[in-house]
């Protein structure tokens, strides 16, 4: 199996041919699109839970746009990974509180 990274490069390099006048912003757009579609697949569940083979797709989809949009703007899938690593590194040091939407946002520092 390829990695990621080989993969988005193959990736990038058809998106750019095969969709020359998308931007960074309209793979944001496309991907707010796709968002959408994983929220339907959480609907469409089966007695043993969600239909793991379509909504695994729907990721995949989304990781796609957001790779697109950041490689439109020159930051490569190597900047991400190691961007990846070191933000988890920042944010498992962070203090962490639950908003009422059962989403999380770190603890920022008074005055900060």
């Amino acid at each position: 199996m390829k990695s990621i990274i080989e993969l988005e490069k193959e990736r990038l390099e058809w998106s750019l041919k095969t969709f020359p006048d998308a931007t960074a912003l309209s793979s944001l757009r496309k991907l707010e699109s796709e968002i959408k579609e994983v929220e339907l697949a959480f609907e469409h569940t089966t007695i043993d839970g969600f239909d793991k083979e379509a909504l695994t797709e729907e990721y995949a989809d989304c990781l796609m746009c957001l790779f697109d949009s950041a490689g439109r703007t020159g930051i490569s899938v190597e900047d991400i990974v190691q961007s990846f690593a070191i933000k988890l590194e920042k944010n498992k040091n962070r203090s962490w509180k639950k908003n009422a939407d059962n989403t999380y946002s770190h603890v920022k520092p008074v005055g900060g």
